[in-house]
């Protein structure tokens, strides 16, 4: 274990090191920016040339008059109004309006030439217009990434080929991403449901289906490669997320709530690209990485740094909880492969690449999986992911429950614990505006917030199907709470939970593939962290007799 934590360590040490390094070379900026939206403006004057461009806004219009595509567009539908619109150091966005809504978008060169024309949802959703990943996208990158996460799985031994198919569904969803990333947009957001669904039933039949014991881990790779292959993973993970691309704006939004934490102003304030409806938590958890590369807005080091903290926090997590399920080497062994699983999987590769703050969920959901034998801890931990993420709070009855026989008095911890936290943190950054304000910056924008990437907001008639999987997420909340009866094992735990998470993301009017790694541990536990056979020597956590009996499931390595 000190040996895995000197190479954590290490790996740490060399991304803060690098970090304002890269960050050098890149613009920057005396103060942070004034929003987190798009830096698009309609023109009024079309006869002045902005910085950086040759042609003005007229001449622009008149160029995309000449698209062919824009052309035959108009001849089905006239008469158009036309709004020239300017990405500042970028392009112009020629909108054209039938009837008063908006139905193409041609874009020109600084230099007068045509780029492309989007219709339908791609008109709003710039994140859709192709080549999303930047440098994740390159055949290298995803063609490694993926063969190293396949490897362990095809190599594994004793296992049902279910277990092969649960830990490589994850996978499926780069289809979806693929038709993404290539502007086929509706055939993207159909594609991913199908994958929701599975990893939805087959997690909760692992959860409601407790599975008997198993034996020693097989898994093929030899220790020493699982170590180096983690190792040289995460530098790899390092090296892409310190790329001088941009950050997204969720990694801007948190970065900026940080440095308005520390300049004592309000983390909610009015924003066109609402960087404020996060909880307060998130915004806090940045504070250090401010605190350390402040400013530097062009490349942000901040919130690099916060996301490969958040990763190598997230792989000795993960590490630490194979040991924490299984005894000796098979528990070295076992978190060793739960790491590597993780580092391997192209999505979570992805979140790092934007420099995600969705790094920070998966972090709180292994360090829940982590305290299940401690009420008030695991209740903390479900707090703060409430309080950071909002989406955690579904798992609260779960996790009170935690690994079953739970007397009421440890489910009162549990819910205290939480309640303390939520508050607490709620009320020590409520804005001037009190919790109302708060709660239309933060929940209240989330429940009516309009996108395109779901079936809800692209087919406005499915509404009902959306309100009976919100009731569905709601139900199984609490369902969960109360079966299976009796002891469960972590791994029950993490599949119940996955299986919750998954649900609320099947109703969102917004579903991303950065949401993966919401799940993406808790399906592994699921998988591979199954009770090892009795037999066994006693674990590092068999110290029942120090314990409560309703904690004492936990406490025998998952038996």
């Amino acid at each position: 274990m000190r040996r895995l934590l000197l190479v954590f360590a290490s790996l740490t040490a060399l991304a803060f090191a690098v970090a304002p390094d890269a960050a050098s070379a890149a613009t920057k900026s005396a103060g942070p920016p004034p929003d987190v939206a798009a830096p698009l403006f309609v023109i009024t004057d079309l006869k002045t040339v902005p910085p950086g461009f040759a042609i003005d806004g007229a001449q622009a219009e008149a160029v995309a008059k000449t698209s062919p595509k824009m052309q035959a567009i108009h001849r089905a539908h006239h008469p158009l109004e036309i709004q020239v619109v300017l990405w500042v150091r970028s392009h112009y966005e020629i909108e054209f309006y039938f009837h008063g809504k908006v139905i193409a978008d041609q874009t020109v060169t600084p230099i007068g030439q045509l780029g492309p024309l989007y219709t339908g949802p791609l008109i709003g959703a710039l994140y859709a217009r192709g080549h999303y990943g930047d440098i994740f996208d390159s055949p290298w990158v995803l063609a490694s990434f993926t063969l190293m996460f396949l490897l362990p799985i095809v190599l594994l031994r004793g296992r049902s080929w279910w277990d092969r198919l649960d830990l490589a569904a994850v996978l499926a969803f780069g289809v979806s991403y693929a038709l993404f990333d290539t502007t086929r947009f509706y055939a993207g957001v159909w594609a991913f449901y199908p994958v929701l669904v599975y990893l939805l039933v087959r997690m909760l039949i692992r959860g409601l289906r407790p599975r008997s014991s198993i034996g020693r881990l097989g898994c093929r790779l030899p220790t020493i490669v699982l170590v180096l292959g983690v190792a040289a993973m995460e530098v790899a993970r390092i090296i892409i997320t310190l790329h001088p691309a941009g950050v997204i704006d969720v990694g801007v939004a948190s970065a900026l709530g940080a440095y308005k934490i520390l300049h004592g102003q309000s983390i909610y304030y009015f924003s066109y690209g609402h960087g404020d409806t996060y909880g307060p938590l998130n915004y806090l958890a940045y504070v250090p990485f401010e605190l350390l590369w402040p400013g530097n807005w062009g490349y942000l080091p901040a919130a690099r740094a916060a996301t490969i903290a958040f990763d190598l926090l997230t792989i000795a997590g993960l590490v630490w909880l194979g040991m924490r399920l299984r005894a000796g080497r098979d528990g070295r062994r076992l978190g060793l492969l739960l790491a590597w699983l993780w580092v391997a999987c192209p999505f979570s590769l992805l979140g790092m690449e934007k420099s995600t703050n969705d790094g920070l969920v998966a972090l709180i959901v292994v360090l829940i999986m982590l305290t299940l034998s401690s009420p008030i801890k695991r209740g903390i931990l479900v707090g703060v992911g409430a309080a950071s993420k909002f989406f955690p709070a579904i798992m609260l009855p779960l996790i009170a429950v935690g690994p079953g026989n739970t007397d009421q008095r440890t489910v009162r911890k549990v819910l205290a614990a939480f309640v303390i936290t939520v508050g607490a943190s709620i009320a020590v950054f409520l804005p001037p505006g009190g919790f109302t304000e708060f709660w239309q910056h933060t929940i209240g924008f989330q429940l009516t917030r309009t996108d395109v990437f779901s079936l809800w907001a692209l087919y406005p008639a499915l509404a009902p199907i959306k309100v009976a999987l919100e009731g569905f997420a709601v139900i199984l909340a609490v369902v969960v709470a109360f079966r299976p009866r009796g002891a469960r094992s972590p791994a029950q735990v993490a599949a119940l939970a996955a299986a919750l998470t998954v649900a609320v993301q099947l109703p969102a009017v917004h579903w991303f593939y950065l949401y993966i790694v919401w799940f993406l541990p808790l399906v592994f536990v699921a998988v591979l962290g199954a009770d090892p056979p009795p037999t066994l020597e006693p674990g590092p956590l068999d110290t029942a007799a120090e314990l409560e009996p309703a904690q004492a499931g936990m406490a025998l390595a998952g038996a």
